[in-house]
Formats: C-alpha cells, structure tokens, sequence
C-alpha cells in the first residue's frame, strides 16, 4: 500500500521511517573438505539470479530507499549490491558490523540511528539475527518464529526512530512472490 492510498475508508499518512530488512541470497555452501572463511562465501550463479529477479520485483513494487546497509560477509554485500543496482533511487551503501552474525539488534538501531535523515532503510544479513530483530521491532519477542528465506524481505514502519514502540508490519514476502512480480 502506498503512502497516500486509504486504509478502511482514512488517509493514511506516511510513514516516518521505513525498514526493510532482507535475508541475504544462495550463497556457496560450506564444504566440509575445503577451508573457507564463512565471511568470504558469495553468492551462487542461481543465487545472484534469483536477487536480480527479487530486486527487479522490490522495484516493480515502486521500493524506493534512501540508504543500504549490509552485513560486510561477502553474500550479503552481493545480494545489497544487486538490490541497489535494480533500484531507481541508486542509494548509497555501507556496511555494518552490527549486522555480522550473533550481533544484537539494539547494535544495529544505534548504527541506525545515527544517520536520522535516512528514512528508508534496507538492512540485508544473516539468520536466526534477522528473525530476532523483526520481532524486537514488532514487540513480538524473542520467540516469535518468522524466519526469513533467502531473498525473502519484510517492511516493518515506525513513527519515530529509535523506536520507542514497536513497529508495524507492512508486509513481509518469501523471496519467490517478489520473483514473480518482477
């Protein structure tokens, strides 16, 4: 739903601040007879085509960001590159430490907050972290179950960032809906 479309009948006014936050895609597996650095895996072939075609479908869907911040593991600096690639808006992106796997979410919302004029925000990392900072954002609790899928993305808009309430889940897609939208 747009910023400007009714809900029940009442305009619904913009959001103050948009999250989106996305798994990563198919990344080269760990193999148990080589000797690979986790944070050097990148993506595979299929993975990088399958996010050219999520990203084509975040764009069809008229996503429009104003920053990029992802994991510094290589498949997640991949995958946010392709997103930013197929966006109109060309944001600018950086990475975080915070988004490192077994980070805590409340390092990433100070690394956020940091940066008040970014209002629409794409965060790409890792399971189960990203599970646990859309339900800490939602109010859900560490117990929620929402796992992300590979490319798979939600959108969670809160009035003011930090928040100081949850925030409100817009939606929340497995990567393959956003391929067929593209």
């Amino acid at each position: 739903m747009s910023n400007k479309e009714t809900d029940e009948g009442r305009a619904v006014l913009p959001a103050e601040y948009e999250l989106y936050i996305m798994r990563h895609g198919l990344a080269v597996t760990r193999d148990v007879t080589t000797v690979m650095d986790d944070a050097k895996r990148p993506l595979t072939s299929e993975g990088k085509q399958k996010m050219r075609e999520i990203a084509s479908g975040l764009d069809r869907m008229g996503i429009e960001v104003d920053w990029i911040v992802s994991s510094p593991l290589i498949r997640a600096v991949e995958t946010a590159e392709i997103v930013g690639d197929a966006l109109g808006s060309k944001p600018p992106l950086d990475t975080c430490d915070a988004l490192k796997p077994g980070s805590a979410p409340e390092a990433l919302i100070t690394f956020l907050a940091k940066r008040p004029n970014r209002r629409r925000v794409l965060v790409v990392g890792h399971e189960p972290d990203l599970s646990e900072l859309a339900a800490r954002l939602m109010g859900a609790g560490r117990n929620a179950n929402m796992p992300f899928k590979k490319g798979g993305c939600c959108l969670i808009t809160f009035s003011i960032f930090p928040p100081k309430l949850p925030g409100r889940l817009v939606w929340w897609l497995p990567p393959r809906v956003m391929r067929k939208l593209a």
